[in-house]
């Protein structure tokens, strides 16, 4: 049942809303996203255009005072932190001043590559750094090396995968630059959590072996496949971690294993450790890549923000 909260207890909006309806939208400095139309004439809404908030609910909107920002897909996202040099060849994504660090590793659209405007992998960062008061580090694991342009729906060129998913040059990379750099940024020992999405489970549930990780949460992971092509034992390095972990996993997968799934062998290797949620209409990718004209993917995106943020704010 759809619920639409009364014109008393809605957020205002500016009369000049262009139609249609904006995909994603900040009012004041809530974000909200689209997720269905209806008539909203009874409430007194000004468009027949029905949002999501963080937290699940749905709202529409009058007219008012607050300043919106209309955020259609495609890349016109407005990222609240800003690009910092963690050494002089490689950069980083920064948002928040907590006491506590978000590290997040992307998928195969690095930080630095031009196609991370189509993705939400900002407006997550700044969603985890708001909402859960976190200082979030995104860096750029590749080093500007970015993935060469494939055909679309196709996987990224494998000789750049084996490229970057190198375990000798990540753990130097955090040893010698992330984790100095977070260090001068910080006061007082460090908390770390970990997130990534597809690639950027690899590091994920690398870097959960070390003892300074509080936690690690892999949404539509990859891992499996990569720690194979590296030439690793994935069960010798799942039997090594040592942080609780989070799989959030796809059912419409690319490549289907249940090594992800409650059952499978992470879950044999950590039990009690490791938590699972399967999001079975979702496609790989959905978390920052997913339709977000489509409610069922909106839904996905909303519960999975918030299992992050659950999850963090219990073991972080």
């Amino acid at each position: 049942m759809l619920y639409i909260i009364s014109i008393s207890l809605l957020f205002s909006l500016v009369a000049s809303q262009p139609t249609p309806c904006c995909q994603s939208k900040m009012v004041g400095e809530v974000n909200y996203t689209l997720v269905t139309y209806m008539d909203t004439s009874e409430w007194g809404c000004k468009e027949n255009c029905v949002y999501a908030t963080e937290e699940g609910g749905k709202v529409c909107f009058k007219s008012g005072e607050l300043p919106v920002t209309c955020q259609e897909s495609g890349g016109s996202y407005t990222a609240k932190g800003t690009m910092v040099d963690l050494d002089p060849g490689m950069k980083g994504y920064l948002v928040g001043s907590g006491k506590k660090v978000i590290v997040w590793s992307t998928d195969t659209t690095g930080i630095t590559d031009e196609g991370i405007a189509n993705k939400t992998t900002l407006e997550w960062a700044d969603m985890l750094a708001e909402k859960g008061g976190y200082t979030v580090l995104i860096p750029d694991w590749f080093r500007g090396n970015n993935a060469p342009a494939s055909p679309p729906n196709s996987p990224p060129n494998r000789t750049w995968v084996m490229q970057v998913t190198n375990w000798t040059r990540i753990e130097s990379d955090w040893n010698n630059t992330i984790l100095p750099y977070l260090e001068t940024k910080m006061t007082g020992p460090l908390s770390i959590g970990l997130i990534g999405t597809c690639w950027g489970s690899y590091p994920v549930v690398l870097l959960s072996r070390f003892n300074n990780i509080k936690c690690g949460i892999s949404m539509h992971p990859s891992h499996s496949g990569l720690i194979n092509l590296a030439g690793q034992s994935e069960s010798e390095v799942l039997s090594q971690i040592v942080a609780p972990q989070l799989f959030m996993v796809e059912g419409i997968a690319v490549i289907p294993t249940d090594n992800y799934k409650a059952g499978g062998l992470a879950d044999e290797i950590l039990g009690d450790e490791i938590t699972f949620e399967e999001f079975n209409d979702m496609k790989h990718g959905w978390t920052v890549g997913g339709d977000l004209s489509d409610p069922d993917v909106v839904s996905g995106v909303m519960k999975a923000k918030k299992l992050a943020l659950q999850f963090f704010a219990k073991y972080l």
